[in-house]
């Protein structure tokens, strides 16, 4: 991207057409930053960023003679700050909604490529439109035609597609403007949406397999075998691509006047009725990018990956295609008219899925927010005697108010709603709850031990192990205890915490590291840690799990001989020591009860978080 040109004051005209776009939507931003020219190297004759921020290129409009409409143009981009996105973070989140209908469209394709694309015509319907209906109400009663509009000239200056033009997505977004904005079919767009593109397949001339050398037929054969099968999937998905452009549009009007006021939601169904268009662009071999007027390549910190995750509608299953149709015989749930396998898989972006879209905010980071978020459902208030000072109070569900309750806690428009005021039968009152609360730390520690040999599942793939880890490690430190973890595999594969913390990023980190070797548990270090330490009382809690999905005989000297006596000399110094292990043949049985070690067996990893939960209460006391 070239350099933009430097920004100039503004005039008086700009000034004025700036004020009045902020009296439109009743709010006071900063000004604007205005660039002639900047249209060119930007890509987009307008934009908005974060911290709020608008930057407009005059010169665009006058050279299509729409000076006029600066105000306009203003009033789009500061609908963007005000409506949709509005925020950055929602603006992540409406990316999010885009990356898991793409991901169901195009199962193959990177969750991130298209996202912002879909994000910003999606943002754009959603300000247009209400920018069009801020405008007629500001014409004091009189009666415009909607063409006349300044948001309406605009689009009918910049929207439409050049002619012969095959996007069939901006076919269907601008006849989506023509619905919303009651525009006569082929102003914006031609009456006919362009045609379904074609799956072209390159011909590939292979050489005999007899020509080639013996000891590389067999895999020359297999590689052609893929190749063959990989066409025919990609067939069949562009067959199965379900599209229908004068339905979808109509969908798309629809879903606008519906999800009105929340983008966030709302982005799922256009996302869902959106993306099979990219689908099919990509099978064809074409495609386009760009994020339109929204700048902000900035990466997602780890806060904002943390909020992003933990947001329900990023959570709940996609909604079905509008255009589904039912059996007229069936009871059941919905099909699609065209393939229903999409709707059965990609509901929710894989731990895989979801590195690939945020990588640029780095893998720990992404790790910690994902792991923590699956986690919070397992992790509960779980706390020692130590006392905790409340943030303030939260309302609570609703209770009845009786005689000799305090006054003022008494809720007027609830108890009102009956039509008749009776104390203690129709009174009623909000109760409060404890907000989250400064948990004070106590003496409990957790000392983690977590097996990240090549028998483990990998974090990036999601891991059982990990996510138990991490349950684990949340409910110590929600009942204000402090945690060190170590992972460990071969014989020198060890990393981890040096010391007891109660940071989640770090602490998570650290259940996250992964060596992939063999499994040999680090008794050396094990008895170093613990030389010299009078044994645990009330006042030093200290508890050691060990996570493996390998009966750990190591750990008690099997085959390290010099320290088989380690583990008991650890036990005696600790609270409790518990291996949570998938050993099927129970090997560590008779080991683990000769030196004082509890054993939770699992019959799959996929046990360990549940197992964890429930250790944590245990643990707790």
């Amino acid at each position: 991207m070239s350099r933009l040109p430097d920004p100039v004051p503004l005039t008086a005209d700009a000034r004025s057409a700036w004020e009045r776009a902020l009296a439109l939507w009743r709010v006071r931003l900063d000004d604007p930053s205005v660039r002639p020219g900047a249209a060119q190297a930007q890509g987009a004759p307008a934009w908005f960023s974060f911290p709020p921020s608008v930057t407009v290129d005059p010169r665009y409009l006058a050279d299509r003679g729409l000076s006029d409409e600066l105000w306009s143009m203003f009033a789009h981009e500061i609908g963007h700050h005000v409506l949709a996105p509005s925020t950055r973070i929602d603006s992540l989140k409406i990316d999010h909604q885009m990356a898991r209908a793409i991901a169901v469209a195009s199962p193959r394709a990177n969750p991130g490529d298209g996202a912002r694309r879909l994000s910003n015509l999606w943002s754009d319907l959603l300000v247009n439109t209400r920018v069009a209906q801020l405008q007629r109400t500001d014409q004091g009663g009189t009666v415009t035609a909607t063409r006349d509009l300044g948001i309406v000239r605009l689009g009918l200056a910049l929207y439409p597609a050049p002619e012969g033009s095959a996007d069939r997505l901006w076919w269907v977004y601008c006849r989506a403007y023509e619905l919303l904005w009651q525009l006569s079919a082929g102003t914006l767009c031609a009456l006919e949406p362009p045609p379904r593109p074609v799956r072209t397949f390159t011909e590939t001339s292979f050489v005999p397999l007899s020509e080639i050398p013996e000891k590389h037929r067999e895999k020359e054969r297999l590689l052609r075998e893929a190749r063959a099968e990989s066409e025919r999937v990609a067939a069949e998905l562009a067959g199965a691509t379900a599209t229908n452009p004068d339905v979808d549009a109509s969908l798309i009007a629809d879903a606008v006047r519906f999800f009105s006021t929340d983008p966030v939601s709302g982005a799922a169904l256009f996302g869902v009725i959106a993306a099979p268009y990219l689908a099919e662009e990509a099978l064809a071999g074409g495609g386009r990018s760009g994020s339109g007027c929204g700048i902000d390549d900035a990466p997602a910190t780890a806060d904002e990956l943390g909020r992003i995750l933990a947001d329900q509608r990023l959570r709940d299953d996609l909604p079905l295609h509008p255009g589904m149709v039912r059996d007229p015989g069936d009871e059941g749930d919905p099909v699609d008219a065209i393939d229903d396998t999409t709707k059965k898989d990609g509901q929710r972006l894989t731990i895989a899925r979801t590195l690939a879209l945020y990588r640029d905010s780095g893998e720990d980071a992404v790790l910690a927010a994902w792991y923590r978020n699956e986690a919070a459902a397992w992790v509960r208030p779980y706390t020692r005697s130590a006392p905790s000072t409340p943030t303030g109070g939260i309302p609570g569900p609703v209770e009845l108010w009786e005689v000799g309750d305090a006054l003022a806690d008494l809720d007027w428009p609830l108890t009102l709603r009956s039509g008749t005021v009776i104390p203690g039968v129709t009174t009623r009152r909000r109760s409060e709850l404890d907000d989250e609360p400064i948990v004070q730390e106590t003496s409990l520690e957790l000392d983690l031990y977590i097996d990240s040999s090549g028998s483990m599942t990998h974090p990036r793939n999601g891991s059982p192990a990990v996510l138990a880890g991490t349950i684990l490690a949340l409910s110590i430190l929600r009942g204000g205890g402090r945690v060190r973890v170590t992972s460990f595999s071969g014989t020198g594969e060890v990393a981890g915490m040096p010391r007891f913390g109660r940071d989640p990023a770090e602490i998570i980190a650290a259940i996250s590291l992964f060596f992939g070797r063999s499994t040999s548990f680090p008794l050396d270090l094990y008895s170093a840690r613990y030389a010299g330490l009078p044994p645990a009382d009330d006042d030093a809690q200290r508890h050691v799990v060990v996570l493996s999905d390998d009966g750990l005989v190591s750990m008690f000297g099997v085959g390290n001989e010099p320290y088989a006596g380690v583990a008991r000399a650890v036990r005696e110094v600790l609270t409790t020591g518990t291996l949570v292990l998938m050993d099927r043949r129970h090997q560590v049985a008779q080991l683990a009860e000769r030196d004082g070690y509890d054993v939770v067996y699992l019959q799959t990893m996929a046990d360990a978080p549940a197992a964890c939960a429930a250790l944590a209460v245990t643990l707790h006391g």
